[in-house]
């Protein structure tokens, strides 16, 4: 059990003393070879990995899941989660798969949910028992608190925090086996797991700490000393006139990692220390003392933090310089570049470090088949092989324990992409809490006694967001914007999309545009594919966003202005690359720009008048795209669309979407 303790040291800042490049460097005499990284886990084979993931959610026997009862479970498990259910393991299962998500079942079993239980009650207490070292703990506090008010302000439950005893729901951080017989697997996979209501573990919710628990948006550096105390770190933040992105120790004799809780330190000079061993420890039984380097224990002298004597993998040392005796100790505070996973027992990065004979002065893929960021925590792997994975945007604490609450209440997996208690972790900034999960809870403990007062007799408004449906009998869906992608057909609403390599084909969905494409804004304005790079471009207000596959271009978004539209241009109503000039067509209000993109600039000439160039096509588009080897593009406009043939520029059909497109 971890449990923070006020630090016992202060901090200081010294004048600044030199500047430290931080230009990322790298020489490559040739692409870097695979490698075996000592203590990473080998990556399973399609079938392993599906035989585990559906004897996990879907219930089919380990030892009998043969490819009869294999192909019968896959297609539930694509059903639930709007696939075409072939029964194969096609990309999109395997890739389905791979996703993080929670540890429960999707369909009920099986030891969480054995039938319908809920609290008999309405006043529910929780603990926290344990921290994780990657947050500091009121970080935590507050996370965990917005999570169940999450539910508590659809409903009239209310949550109260205890700090000793036996509380309805006991929360806690483990790795692996954590005494539960539900073990977790490491980074990334299974990311928490909570019990249905009920005595003993009913109610309990564990979340695993192999995984880089944020806020969703990267690591949150709570500082300490310095003159901004408490404060969060300001990424990137600026000191003389060089922009950082992580705490560096730029400026300083001593080493200490810092950084500034403003943009702009040099006209602010605000900043503090961040989190580090040497400042201070969490929990154990030293009042936050720093690690004593070098400390003994069990007779072995040790020069850093580490794991031994301990079987749940968490980081301590010595306050004194003799544990034997003295018997103090701390927790190590996660630092700024604190790796995940590897060998090194959370070790922060070293720069630089050398790699197959090249140095690298940040995190690498090189080496790796999966892409995934590392480092070396020493200066040479060639050496020393110790090595784990760089800090990413990492797991919104809040949101995966928002969810977890939910089955603490008493809620199973929703089939509905867009309900919080969808199985897959996927990251939302702007959270709104669905009409599905509204409707599930509340069918449980009935409406909150806040909001719903019975004194109003008009209609009564839907709670919270509906996911939309595409062929929903008299109405009529009209699309944000619509793309082929890498030979699929794609239609996106709101924060949704649907799917199909086959236009005659019902598209498959709803999917969350946010699981693929993490950055893009809930709602976008337009979107195309770029053919010559295959890469997809997203619109929205007056930014747009460039993608390879699913990674994020470095330096986006950009304003539009970048493309080079006027700035009075707010915002993209359609656009797509058309084959016949090999050019992209931009539309927006009443006109259309051409961007070279080639010589990726606007060619001269425009903006004109859609009426003057494209006979018959409407002003103000919803959408327009081209299928590939058609011979056609295809205009959308509200429920309709227009086939255009590209050799005449006549208009050769106006039809209706959700027949012709949707196959409703």
């Amino acid at each position: 059990m971890k449990t923070s303790a006020a630090p016992g040291v202060l901090g200081f800042f010294l004048p600044a003393l030199w500047l430290q490049s931080s230009v990322v460097h790298q020489t490559w005499a040739a692409p870097s070879p695979i490698i075996k990284f000592p203590g990473d886990v080998s990556p399973k084979t399609d079938k392993e990995l599906a035989v585990q993931y559906l004897n996990t959610f879907y219930g089919c026997p380990k030892e009998s899941c043969n490819l009869f009862v294999l192909k019968d479970t896959l297609k539930k498990m694509q059903k639930f989660f709007g696939l075409p259910e072939t029964g194969e393991l096609d990309h999109n299962t395997i890739e389905t798969m791979k996703k993080p998500r929670c540890g429960n079942p999707d369909v009920a079993n099986y030891n969480f949910f054995p039938r319908r239980p809920k609290w008999e009650k309405n006043q529910i207490t929780y603990r926290i028992i344990g921290y994780t070292p990657d947050l500091d703990p009121e970080t935590v506090d507050d996370a965990f608190a917005r999570a169940f008010k999450v539910w508590s302000d659809v409903t009239p439950l209310r949550f109260s925090r205890i700090h000793d005893g036996e509380a309805d729901i006991m929360i806690n951080f483990g790795r692996w086996e954590h005494g539960d017989g539900y073990p977790f697997d490491g980074k990334d996979g299974l990311l928490a797991h909570a019990f249905a209501p009920g005595t003993g573990v009913g109610g309990d919710s564990h979340f695993d700490d192999d995984e880089l628990w944020t806020l969703g948006e990267g690591q949150v550096v709570r500082v300490k000393y310095g003159n901004a105390d408490g404060e969060y770190c300001k990424f990137p933040f600026l000191f003389n006139d060089k922009e950082y992105t992580s705490c560096t120790d730029a400026g300083r004799s001593d080493g200490f990692l810092w950084c500034a809780t403003s943009y702009n330190f040099d006209s602010d000079g605000k900043y503090g220390f961040c989190p580090h061993e040497a400042l201070f420890t969490m929990g154990g039984n030293a009042e936050g003392q720093p690690c004593k380097f070098p400390f003994k224990f069990q007779g072995t002298s040790y020069d850093s933090c580490t794991t031994e004597g301990r079987t749940d993998g968490y980081r301590w040392c010595g306050t004194t310089e003799d544990y034997d005796r003295d018997k103090k100790y701390g927790f190590c505070p996660e630092t700024a570049m604190s790796t995940v996973g590897g060998n090194s027992e959370g070790a922060p990065c070293v720069f630089p470090f050398i790699f197959l004979g090249n140095k690298h002065e940040s995190c690498t893929s090189a080496g790796r088949s999966d892409g995934k960021m590392w480092c070396a925590t020493t200066t040479n792997y060639d050496d020393d092989r110790k090595w784990g994975f760089c800090p990413d945007q990492g797991y919104s604490l809040f949101l995966v324990a928002a969810h977890e609450f939910g089955h603490a209440m008493g809620l199973e997996h929703s089939e509905d992409p867009g309900a919080l208690m969808a199985p897959i972790y996927t990251y939302t900034k702007n959270f709104r809490l669905s009409n599905d999960d509204i409707k599930g809870i509340r069918e449980l403990y009935g409406s909150s006694t806040d909001t719903d007062t019975g004194t109003d007799t008009g209609p009564t408004p839907t709670p919270g967001p509906v996911t939309p449906e595409i062929c929903k009998p008299d109405t009529n869906i009209v699309f944000d914007g619509i793309s082929q992608i890498r030979g699929e057909t794609f239609f996106f609403k709101d924060r949704f999309m649907w799917r199909t390599a086959n236009s005659r084909e019902k598209p498959t969905g709803p999917l969350l545009v946010a699981t693929f494409w993490p950055e893009v804004p809930e709602k976008i304005d337009a979107v195309y594919e770029a053919p010559q790079e295959e890469k997809a471009v997203f619109f929205s207000g007056d930014e747009y966003w460039v993608y390879s596959a699913s990674t994020l271009e470095r330096g986006y978004p950009k304003k539009l202005t970048s493309l080079g539209l006027p700035p009075s241009v707010q915002h993209v109503d359609a656009a797509f690359s058309w084959s016949k000039n090999k050019k992209t067509y931009i539309f927006s209000g009443d006109k259309f720009w051409r961007y070279n993109e080639v010589k990726k600039k606007m060619d001269p000439g425009f903006p004109k008048f859609i009426a003057d160039a494209w006979n018959g096509i409407p002003d103000n588009l919803d959408a327009v795209v081209e299928l590939q080897g058609s011979g056609h593009s295809y205009f959308f406009k509200d429920w309709y669309y227009l086939k255009l043939e590209n050799k005449s520029l006549k208009i050769v059909k106006v039809g209706n979407i959700k027949t012709d497109w949707l196959s409703c």
